[in-house]
Protein backbone atom coordinates (compact mmCIF):
# COMPACT_ATOMS: atom_id res chain seq x y z
CA UNK A 1 0.00 0.00 0.00
CA UNK A 2 2.80 2.47 0.63
CA UNK A 3 4.78 1.37 -2.41
CA UNK A 4 1.30 2.52 -4.42
CA UNK A 5 1.42 5.51 -2.69
CA UNK A 6 5.25 6.16 -3.01
CA UNK A 7 4.16 5.82 -7.31
CA UNK A 8 1.02 7.72 -7.52
CA UNK A 9 2.95 10.75 -5.98
CA UNK A 10 5.83 10.80 -7.54
CA UNK A 11 3.78 10.44 -10.62
CA UNK A 12 2.07 13.45 -9.91
CA UNK A 13 5.37 15.11 -9.01
CA UNK A 14 6.54 14.24 -12.34
CA UNK A 15 3.88 14.92 -14.36
CA UNK A 16 4.19 18.63 -12.76
CA UNK A 17 7.63 19.42 -12.99
CA UNK A 18 8.12 18.62 -16.59
CA UNK A 19 4.54 20.10 -17.82
CA UNK A 20 5.07 23.34 -19.87
CA UNK A 21 4.35 26.88 -18.23
CA UNK A 22 1.28 28.47 -19.30
CA UNK A 23 1.09 31.97 -18.95
CA UNK A 24 -2.86 32.54 -19.70
CA UNK A 25 -5.26 29.71 -18.61
CA UNK A 26 -5.88 27.00 -20.56
CA UNK A 27 -9.83 27.43 -19.84
CA UNK A 28 -11.15 30.40 -21.66
CA UNK A 29 -14.36 31.53 -22.37
CA UNK A 30 -15.64 31.06 -25.60
CA UNK A 31 -17.86 33.33 -27.53
CA UNK A 32 -19.82 32.25 -30.57
CA UNK A 33 -19.72 34.47 -33.45
CA UNK A 34 -23.17 35.27 -34.63
CA UNK A 35 -23.41 35.86 -38.67
CA UNK A 36 -25.40 38.76 -39.97
CA UNK A 37 -29.13 37.85 -40.80
CA UNK A 38 -30.95 39.60 -43.75
CA UNK A 39 -34.25 40.26 -43.28
CA UNK A 40 -36.63 40.07 -46.03
CA UNK A 41 -39.78 42.14 -46.64
CA UNK A 42 -42.70 40.57 -48.19
CA UNK A 43 -43.46 42.50 -52.04
CA UNK A 44 -46.23 43.98 -52.51
CA UNK A 45 -48.12 44.38 -55.68
CA UNK A 46 -50.23 46.89 -57.48
CA UNK A 47 -52.82 43.65 -57.76
CA UNK A 48 -52.99 42.66 -54.57
CA UNK A 49 -53.81 45.99 -53.36
CA UNK A 50 -56.78 46.11 -55.85
CA UNK A 51 -57.84 42.33 -55.77
CA UNK A 52 -61.64 42.00 -54.32
CA UNK A 53 -62.39 40.29 -51.32
CA UNK A 54 -65.02 37.99 -50.58
CA UNK A 55 -66.94 38.88 -47.26
CA UNK A 56 -68.47 36.10 -45.26
CA UNK A 57 -71.29 36.75 -42.94
CA UNK A 58 -70.85 35.11 -39.41
CA UNK A 59 -72.14 31.81 -38.85
CA UNK A 60 -74.60 31.48 -36.00
CA UNK A 61 -74.88 27.94 -34.48
CA UNK A 62 -77.66 27.86 -32.09
CA UNK A 63 -77.18 24.64 -29.23
CA UNK A 64 -80.26 23.13 -27.17
CA UNK A 65 -79.19 22.45 -23.78
CA UNK A 66 -79.35 19.25 -22.72
CA UNK A 67 -82.10 17.73 -20.60
CA UNK A 68 -81.50 17.70 -17.02
CA UNK A 69 -80.71 14.12 -15.64
CA UNK A 70 -82.28 13.15 -12.09
CA UNK A 71 -79.87 10.83 -10.36
CA UNK A 72 -81.39 8.64 -7.94
CA UNK A 73 -79.13 6.67 -6.02
CA UNK A 74 -80.46 3.89 -3.60
CA UNK A 75 -78.29 3.04 -0.55
CA UNK A 76 -78.28 0.46 1.44
CA UNK A 77 -77.37 1.31 5.07
CA UNK A 78 -73.70 -0.11 5.94
CA UNK A 79 -74.09 -3.14 8.57
CA UNK A 80 -72.21 -2.07 11.69
CA UNK A 81 -69.14 -3.44 11.62
CA UNK A 82 -67.67 -5.10 15.28
CA UNK A 83 -64.93 -4.83 16.35
CA UNK A 84 -63.11 -6.28 19.44
CA UNK A 85 -59.51 -6.71 20.40
CA UNK A 86 -57.71 -10.20 21.96
CA UNK A 87 -57.12 -10.36 25.67
CA UNK A 88 -55.77 -13.39 25.90
CA UNK A 89 -51.17 -13.28 25.58
CA UNK A 90 -51.88 -15.95 22.71
CA UNK A 91 -55.55 -17.35 21.80
CA UNK A 92 -56.21 -20.17 19.62
CA UNK A 93 -58.92 -19.57 16.52
CA UNK A 94 -60.83 -22.78 15.63
CA UNK A 95 -62.18 -23.76 12.14
CA UNK A 96 -65.54 -24.33 14.68
CA UNK A 97 -67.36 -23.07 17.80
CA UNK A 98 -65.69 -25.77 20.38
CA UNK A 99 -62.02 -26.78 21.06
CA UNK A 100 -63.12 -30.26 19.78
CA UNK A 101 -62.34 -28.57 16.26
CA UNK A 102 -58.47 -27.92 14.98
CA UNK A 103 -56.55 -25.05 15.52
CA UNK A 104 -56.00 -22.95 12.47
CA UNK A 105 -53.92 -19.80 14.08
CA UNK A 106 -53.49 -18.14 16.41
CA UNK A 107 -54.19 -14.30 17.37
CA UNK A 108 -52.06 -11.79 20.64
CA UNK A 109 -52.83 -9.90 22.85
CA UNK A 110 -54.10 -6.36 21.77
CA UNK A 111 -55.24 -8.36 18.03
CA UNK A 112 -58.01 -6.43 16.30
CA UNK A 113 -60.73 -8.62 15.16
CA UNK A 114 -64.68 -8.11 13.44
CA UNK A 115 -66.91 -10.19 15.05
CA UNK A 116 -69.06 -11.74 12.16
CA UNK A 117 -71.55 -13.60 13.93
CA UNK A 118 -73.74 -13.02 16.80
CA UNK A 119 -71.66 -11.31 19.62
CA UNK A 120 -73.80 -13.16 22.57
CA UNK A 121 -72.34 -16.05 22.09
CA UNK A 122 -69.68 -17.81 24.16
CA UNK A 123 -67.66 -18.61 20.91
CA UNK A 124 -67.52 -16.20 18.26
CA UNK A 125 -66.55 -16.54 14.87
CA UNK A 126 -64.13 -13.78 13.91
CA UNK A 127 -62.62 -12.16 11.02
CA UNK A 128 -58.67 -11.05 11.49
CA UNK A 129 -58.09 -7.35 10.49
CA UNK A 130 -55.38 -7.50 7.78
CA UNK A 131 -55.56 -10.95 6.43
CA UNK A 132 -59.34 -11.80 6.64
CA UNK A 133 -59.41 -15.16 7.90
CA UNK A 134 -62.54 -16.20 9.17
CA UNK A 135 -62.48 -18.47 12.49
CA UNK A 136 -63.56 -19.32 15.84
CA UNK A 137 -63.00 -17.86 19.77
CA UNK A 138 -64.38 -18.00 22.96
CA UNK A 139 -65.73 -14.92 23.80
CA UNK A 140 -64.07 -14.72 27.45
CA UNK A 141 -60.80 -14.21 25.37
CA UNK A 142 -62.28 -10.65 23.67
CA UNK A 143 -62.95 -7.65 24.50
CA UNK A 144 -64.74 -4.03 22.87
CA UNK A 145 -62.14 -1.91 24.66
CA UNK A 146 -58.95 -1.53 22.87
CA UNK A 147 -56.21 -3.21 25.80
CA UNK A 148 -53.17 -0.99 24.03
CA UNK A 149 -54.61 2.49 24.20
Amino acid sequence: MIRLTLFLGGSIWAAMAFAPKLDEPVFTEMVAEVAPVEESTPEVTRAALISPVQVVAPVVVTETAPEPVEVVSISEPAPERIIWFVTGSRVNVREGPSTDYSVMGKVVYGEAAEIVSDPDAEWVKIRIEGDGVEGFIMKRFMTDVDPLG
